[in-house]
């Protein structure tokens, strides 16, 4: 078992450490040339593969366990959906709430 704080390689076990993910992803990000404005956090790399899962149909369980959260509640506030992923999702509902109280098929 990892003693808080301890050293492991040049990684820290919940401590400070030398070469952090965040100051490797900012060293590799200058290596390759992309403006500061385009740069991006390993917080915001979470985010964004929570919320792209999440849009591609991949059930919230699923992506509760690829990030490591306790609960759902905790990555329900990591998926931001697209505006348009919120439009077709409505768009949907109603057509279906539509077909059932008509009985005819309105996605055609």
């Amino acid at each position: 078992m990892a003693v808080p704080g301890r050293v492991v390689g040049d990684l820290a076990v919940r401590g400070r450490a030398t070469s952090t993910i965040r100051n490797r992803l900012r060293y590799l990000m200058e290596l390759e040339g992309r403006p500061a404005a385009e740069r991006f956090s390993p917080h915001a790399l979470r985010r964004a593969c929570a919320t792209h899962n999440c849009e591609r149909g991949v059930d919230l369980v699923a992506i509760q366990q690829m990030l490591g959260h306790w609960t759902v509640g905790s990555t329900t506030r990591y998926v931001r959906p697209s505006a348009t992923f919120i439009e077709d999702a409505c768009q949907r509902v109603v057509a279906s709430t539509l077909a059932e109280l008509t009985g005819k098929d309105t996605t055609a």
